[in-house]
């Protein structure tokens, strides 16, 4: 009798600690489940903060954008005596003076010649708005402005930090006529990749 009184009290009182022991489980997994993201969230951002440091040029391209960047024109028609040796116009050639400013938070690198500190650009034109734009060739650029990159020799490359701003000036034979425009290759870090920057276009005319 003892002893069934015994094994009635041990088997109710593992009972009770079996249901103890199942209530406490899905408290026990919720807990773990928690501490899983939580580590997870941690090693996303550990593995983002590693790539962006192996890559910082790749972080300031992104952080910088072209419309912090302004290429802006005054355009003047030049006057030059014809062949008869009066004050008349001839040819259709322009004055272009032109500055380069940067309004980003991060400095660009710019391209110059050997012999001037002036920003170093290329001549498009295009027949009519919103066909492609064209390189005007070497021949028909003005061989006397040192701004023309015509004729490609040795570039150094100037950095701008930002706030900056450089000035140029070049001439346009004012030919073929249409639109014509100012280009520029830009770069975001010393040994980064080149990227062209285009200015406003404006009107000339084959007279």
């Amino acid at each position: 009798m003892t002893n069934d009184k015994f094994r009635m009290r041990f088997t109710f009182g593992n009972g009770i600690r079996r249901n103890q022991e199942g209530a406490d489980g899905p408290k026990d997994r919720r807990q773990l489940l928690k501490y899983a993201v939580f580590y997870l969230v941690v090693a996303a951002i550990l593995f983002v903060t590693n790539q962006a440091a192996k890559n910082p040029v790749a972080g300031r391209n992104q952080s910088q954008s072209p419309s912090n960047l302004h290429i802006d024109l005054s355009v003047t028609r030049k006057l030059e005596p014809n062949r008869l040796g009066s004050n008349a116009t001839g040819g259709g050639t322009h004055v272009v003076r032109f500055r380069l400013t940067n309004q980003g938070n991060q400095p660009i690198f710019y391209p110059v010649s050997a012999d001037t500190n002036r920003p170093m650009g290329q001549l498009l034109y295009r027949i009519a708005p919103g066909s492609d734009w064209r390189l005007l060739s070497a021949p028909e650029l003005f061989a006397s402005t040192p701004a023309q990159v015509s004729i490609r020799g040795h570039i150094a490359w100037v950095e701008m930090p930002p706030g900056g701003w450089a000035d140029g000036e070049y001439e346009d034979p004012g030919s073929p006529a249409g639109e014509h425009a100012y280009e520029l290759d830009l770069k975001f870090a010393a040994d980064g990749n080149v990227s062209p920057l285009l200015s406003g276009a404006y009107s000339v005319n084959g007279n």
